[in-house]
């Protein structure tokens, strides 16, 4: 074995420039992979944090009695599938004890959360029995005035103090008893901080539920004993209309990765594409290598060597270089990982990767020795057509050249793949940015405050701070308009509306209502198509006037023919519509994007949260810590947070489409370079067969003819590697039109236009490689034959 592979470097250090590549190549494709695994092994492999995670359901749509603590804990103890369930409610808060302007994501649970989950603080207790209460929205302080918060919160604000238990923190001004430290990693729900026990309130309906599983229940009985719950609970009196709604439960870890899931699985085969070109290119370089020592070998061979130990050589050679490679390729794993974290959308980024993860070594040791193997497999065939005493024969039959050019036609197929899956993408991703949202997203500035916990809360309108703000902002130079709203476009995530109609007629479509100031559509950008937007006066009486979008007023005969007319819902006073506007993309539910819209004078601005909208001349981005400071010089002690441009937050919502555009054409990048490098590899391997060149001139063939002859052999792999990868473009596209809204499988014109593409790379790769035939000297190379 040693002696094999002192042999095996003395190869490598004759030809250092081939074993570069090789190595080089392989690492790319085993890092990349490796990368690519260490994130589909955390969102989907990794096991939660949890007691039998396994067990974990997260229910979707799903409301359990919830209007009395007492109504929930009695269905939950009386379920005949679940073990146990807990209840959750996220919400984003102003969090005293910490700097001014500090917004903290955190969470209302029923008393058994963590019991549910299996988790246990790592200092003090969790909830008590009696700690979840009947109250309103997120409850006054009483016995439920207590608080879990996180590992990293408790570094941060308290220093990590052991004596923390029965300190005070605030939430919204309120005030709450540390009873325990969740463990370090611990976020659920949404990446929380702190987690208190629930106020139960009737019509909330914003809860999500978590639930463990009894023992020998399966995952099949569970949802069809969900399915008979729902229809029993609708049928109740009072009960929740799942008419409309898709009830369903998956496991917790499903649920979480949600559709990175599928994200994941795409870059993953995507890579093992990736993987399987720099082993074509390897293979074949190992291949030629092999008919190159034909001589070598026909001579051990005649000395007594066998066929096994001329394999073991070969074999040996292919585990020491996938060896290196595979040291390499965890560097470049490394690497990816960690510019992963930059680059990836937020929810990725909060993942972690590790390499050091036991089964990401060893799904790195199986891509070795597999490839190390393949690798050996190919050249150790050719031993049978190795003669004895047969040295001087030629090294380049016939048989080794069709394997080798039928790799390279494998590599151009599996490139046109990944080629065509990055177009489809990228053009899905075009789409989405050129889509008329209803509004201008350039020139806008945007900043939230929120007055929870503030001494403006006591302000029944709450509008004498948002008057003084947009005051001071407006008078700054550089400012065209201003307003703020409850809602921004993309961010609705807390929308009221209900089943609007007009003069007592309902519409076909439920509406989302969104709360703006005077001045908002103006800031916006927005297109008001008849009418007009609110006053101040209209703001500051409390008037009932309202203005819908387009969508809403084409139910009812058109924008002229609403005007004027009566908006209705249900019970409540009745609003004059006095303006139609062309719709804004409000929903973050693509499904919805066609929604009714209806727009109303806030009411009580900042008592969740607002967000100021300002437009500016000039670059967006030098207004944002002027019109920050302007607002905070109103009242320091309101909290001011996403301070950003509107186009900003455009490209934080469409982060994870971008990504996968981005991660995809790096992917095709890197298999169109893997390629041109392997038909470089084999056309030079070409101009290297001299005596065969030097016939060729003898007999009178002129330098051009011949590098025109090899570039016509090239151009022949090419084509016959572009038919197979058109069809394989065309399922590829297929595919990815199920895992990503808008992707569309490539037409017949950008199929033409791809081979072409790549034709014409590798005619000038082929065209490089054959300069060295010019310089051929035919007398020198006749003699030596």
């Amino acid at each position: 074995m040693f002696q094999d592979l002192r042999y095996t470097l003395r190869l490598w250090a004759a030809r250092p420039w081939h074993t570069a590549f090789a190595i080089t190549a392989l690492a790319i494709g085993i890092g990349a992979n490796t990368g690519v695994f260490s994130v589909v092994n955390t969102l989907l492999l990794r096991s939660l944090p949890f007691r039998e995670p396994d067990r974990l359901a997260l229910f979707h749509e799903f409301f359990p009695p919830h209007d009395s603590a007492k109504e929930f804990h009695d269905w939950r103890q009386q379920s005949a599938y679940l073990a146990d369930a807990a209840l959750f409610e996220e919400n984003d808060v102003n969090l005293g004890g910490m700097r001014v302007g500090s917004r903290a994501h955190v969470a209302q649970t029923s008393w058994n959360f963590f019991s549910v989950l299996g988790t246990q603080p790592v200092l003090g207790t969790g909830f008590a029995a009696d700690e979840d209460v009947d109250g309103t929205g997120w409850g006054l302080p009483g016995r439920n005035a207590v608080a879990v918060i996180g590992y990293g919160l408790w570094q941060q604000l308290f220093g990590g103090d052991p004596k923390v238990l029965g300190a005070t923190i605030r939430i919204n001004g309120n005030p709450l008893t540390v009873v325990g430290v969740a463990p370090p990693g611990f976020d659920f729900p949404g990446r929380a901080v702190l987690w208190k026990p629930a106020a139960f309130s009737p019509g909330n309906n914003g809860w999500g539920a978590v639930a463990r599983l009894k023992p020998g229940i399966s995952w099949a009985q569970a949802r069809a004993a969900l399915a008979v719950e729902v229809e029993r609970l609708s049928s109740k009196q009072g009960g929740i209309d799942y008419s409309r709604l898709h009830p369903s439960m998956a496991s917790l870890q499903d649920a979480l990765a949600g559709p990175l899931k599928n994200a994941s699985l795409m870059f993953m085969g995507a890579m093992l594409l990736v993987l399987l070109i720099p082993c074509t290119n390897v293979a074949n370089l190992q291949i030629a290598r092999t008919t190159e020592r034909a001589a070598e070998l026909s001579i051990r061979s005649a000395l007594g060597a066998s066929r096994a130990r001329l394999a073991r050589q070969l074999v040996t050679e292919c585990l020491l270089l996938s060896f290196v490679a595979t040291v390499t390729g965890l560097v470049i794993a490394y690497w990816t990982t960690s510019l992963s974290v930059k680059i990836e959308p937020p929810l990725l980024g909060a993942q972690s990767y590790s390499i050091l993860d036991g089964r990401v070594l060893a799904f790195t040791l199986i891509v070795s020795v597999i490839t190390a193997l393949a690798l050996g497999v190919l050249p150790s065939l050719y031993l049978s057509r190795i003669r004895a005493f047969d040295a001087r024969s030629s090294s380049r039959t016939r048989g080794s050249q069709l394997v080798r050019q039928s790799l390279v036609a494998a590599q151009v197929m599996l490139t046109m793949i990944l080629l065509a899956a990055s177009v489809g993408l990228g053009s899905a991703f075009g789409h989405l940015m050129r889509i008329d949202r209803g509004y201008d997203v350039k020139g806008v500035v945007t900043v939230s405050v929120s007055l929870d916990g503030t001494a403006h809360q006591l302000d029944k309108r709450q509008l004498s701070y948002f008057e003084q703000v947009l005051d001071r902002i407006r008078s700054l130079p550089g400012v065209r308009a201003a307003s703020a709203t409850e809602f921004l476009p993309l961010y609705a995530s807390a929308f009221v509306g209900g089943p609007f109609g007009m003069d007592g007629r309902p519409a076909k479509l439920n509406s989302t209502m969104v709360p703006v100031l005077s001045g908002y559509f103006q800031t916006m950008g927005g297109r008001i198509l008849c009418g007009r937007e609110f006053t101040d006066a209209e703001v500051r009486s409390g008037a009932e006037v309202a203005v819908v979008n387009e969508r809403f007023a084409t139910e009812f005969g058109g924008p002229q023919e609403v005007l004027g007319h009566q908006l209705t819902n249900g019970q409540d006073t009745p609003s004059r519509i006095v303006g139609v506007v062309r719709g804004m993309e409000y929903e973050t539910d693509p499904t919805l994007a066609n929604s009714n819209q209806v727009f109303v004078p806030s009411s009580s601005p900042g008592s969740f949260f607002s967000t100021f909208v300002v437009r500016v001349d000039g670059r967006t981005e030098d207004h944002l810590a002027t019109i920050r400071d302007t607002i905070q010089s109103v009242d320091p002690q309101v909290p001011v947070f996403s301070v950003k441009t509107m186009q900003q937050r455009l490209d934080e919502f469409f982060a994870n489409p971008k990504f996968y555009r981005t991660a995809v054409w790096t992917f095709a990048g890197i298999a169109l370079l893997l390629a041109v490098i392997g038909i470089y590899g084999i056309v030079t391997y070409a101009v290297e067969r001299t005596q065969e060149m030097g016939i060729r001139m003898a007999l009178g063939r002129t330098p051009v003819q011949l590098r025109g002859m090899l570039l016509r052999h090239g151009l022949l792999m090419v084509v016959a590697g572009a038919i197979p990868g058109i069809a394989g473009a065309r399922l590829s596209g297929r595919f990815l039109e199920s895992l990503i809204d808008g992707a569309k499988p490539i037409g017949l014109a950008m199929s033409a236009g791809l081979v072409l593409f790549f034709a014409l790379v590798a005619s000038a790769s082929i065209w490089t490689a054959t300069r060295r035939i010019a310089r051929l000297d035919i007398t020198s190379l006749l003699r030596s034959e």
